[in-house]
């Protein structure tokens, strides 16, 4: 039996996604009919494995980084008051109110709520454009302090449909995505050297946890808005 990995997941016929296999696990698989835009960015994502290979890295590499950065922004994400999405999109895998069991889904479906995000920064990554903005948020060859502006940051936050993540993302100095950030930069500004001096930034730096909570995550206990919901009170 070979166990997909998880940028290979979602079944498209299906409208599902496996989830990780856990002893204690009652259930195999997700369903994503509430979430097309799961469904869409599995879609998406051999053409981000293309893009990877064509830039020379390894598709694996490109995924397992940009998963690391997303599940940092999930812990956080209790803290963000103008979240909405991934709170709906949990609600939604559970079956519609995640209820007393929020903090078994927040592990559970994690991956799957986390998975258009996930692509979309691979992708973003991946661009030479944004590796130049990188380049001159950093202050080029002079460096600056960075600040709640950064327009790397405010750029990234925009890819993944979230314009206010800017200032959050430029106030977490300890990311996944801090160390590309640093590797893209210390490369350019140190461009000669013997073969393979050179720092890859896509080799991930350290392993993400499983998702954590406080006692209080009050915003994520919340129902969803009366805009997802249909008639009779069910979610759309």
């Amino acid at each position: 039996m070979r166990y997909l990995p998880r940028r290979q997941r979602v079944c498209l016929r299906h409208g599902r996604r496996l989830l990780d296999a856990d002893a204690d696990q009652p259930l195999e698989h997700a369903h994503l009919r509430p979430l097309p835009e799961v469904v869409a960015a599995q879609r998406r994502w051999p053409d981000v494995a293309r893009r990877a290979s064509r830039a020379g890295v390894e598709p694996a590499q490109a995924f397992t980084l940009a998963h690391a950065v997303v599940a940092r922004w999930w812990e956080q994400a209790l803290y963000w008051e103008q979240e909405g999405v991934w709170p709906r999109r949990l609600h939604h895998l559970a079956g519609g109110n995640a209820g007393s069991p929020l903090e078994w889904w927040r592990i559970v479906g994690r991956d799957a709520a986390t998975f258009p995000e996930v692509t979309a920064v691979a992708r973003a990554l991946l661009e030479p454009a944004m590796a130049e903005v990188t380049w001159r948020a950093s202050g080029g060859m002079r460096p600056r302090a960075r600040d709640a502006g950064d327009a790397f940051c405010h750029r990234l936050g925009e890819r993944v449909g979230r314009t206010w993540l800017g200032p959050e993302l430029a106030a977490d100095h300890g990311s996944p995505l801090n160390d590309w950030k640093g590797a893209i930069v210390r490369a350019r500004r140190h461009e000669t050297g013997p073969p393979g001096w050179r720092e890859d930034p896509w080799r991930l730096k350290r392993e993400s946890s499983r998702p954590r909570w406080p006692a209080s995550c009050a915003s994520w206990r919340h129902k969803p808005s009366r805009a997802a919901r249909g008639p009779g009170g069910r979610l759309r």
